[in-house]
């Protein structure tokens, strides 16, 4: 079976700290490591997370003063030396035991770079209740997500598992990004990677309003088009068509249940 990390960012999170680790720690498919990357807490995160570390269950990694989520998870994914690698934040958990089990099987069990496996995602709210699977409202498709990955249409997976060389060779997260980076990172394992469906649901995301990546609108509006941009036509009139094409996406994205 694969060896696999999981990779925790969390921020303030100290409330929902327990269930997202024992949602990792009860996985079928134990993960080799679990390393949490705080990003200068100022709640009691430290004081939850002190059994886990002392028991050896989680290391953790601790940024001294606030760098974002995108530092928090290469510091962490520095730190690890297991063959595959996936992200979790701390408000999130994992929605069934077999998502790790699940995507480790849809890769195989010698391992194949070049594939990155993903589940469904069960949105919750803030309380963890149950609102309905992604994939009601985006279609789940396989393979070559090049450009649906880079256009926001349809599903667009999160929390999936690759190998940690895939994602190095992809350039990891771009820390000087405070949103989207994770999208900025798929468009580049896009280009190399195909992605495949584990049939199982993985990540229970939580609707959280003090969430990791909370910024204003315009804020959220300037990066993505500054991410679109960036693996976009240099100039002219094809640059200017795929932001038109793109803004077109973005708005039929935005109408459907986020995550």
């Amino acid at each position: 079976m694969l060896s696999v990390g999981v990779i925790v960012a969390n921020r303030n999170n100290a409330r929902f700290l327990v269930q997202c680790l024992e949602s990792v720690i009860n996985q079928t498919l134990r993960p080799e490591q679990i390393i949490v990357a705080d990003d200068a807490s100022t709640d009691n995160s430290l004081e939850v997370l002190a059994p886990y570390v002392r028991g050896g269950t989680v290391q953790l990694v601790r940024n001294a003063v606030q760098q974002g989520v995108a530092a928090s998870r290469q510091l962490a994914i520095s730190r690890s030396d297991s063959q595959y690698i996936t992200t979790l934040d701390s408000d999130d958990f994992y929605f069934s035991k077999e998502k790790l089990a699940q995507e480790a099987d849809t890769i195989g069990r010698a391992g194949k770079r070049g594939r990155i496996a993903f589940s469904d995602v069960m949105r919750v709210d803030e309380l963890g209740n149950v609102m309905g699977l992604v994939s009601r409202s985006r279609r789940i498709r396989e393979g070559d997500l090049s450009f649906r990955i880079r256009h926001l249409s349809g599903f667009i997976p999160r929390d999936y598992l690759v190998s940690r060389e895939d994602y190095l060779a992809a350039g990891g997260f771009d820390t000087s990004l405070r949103i989207y980076e994770d999208w900025d990172l798929k468009i580049r394992l896009s280009r190399k990677c195909t992605w495949h469906y584990s049939h199982t649901v993985g990540t229970a995301y939580r609707n959280n309003p003090l969430g990791l990546s909370r910024a204003s609108l315009p804020e959220h509006v300037r990066t993505m088009r500054n991410i679109f941009l960036k693996y976009s036509a240099p100039h002219g009139i094809p640059r200017a068509l795929a932001l038109a094409r793109f803004f077109v996406y973005h708005s039929l994205y935005l109408r459907r249940p986020a995550v």
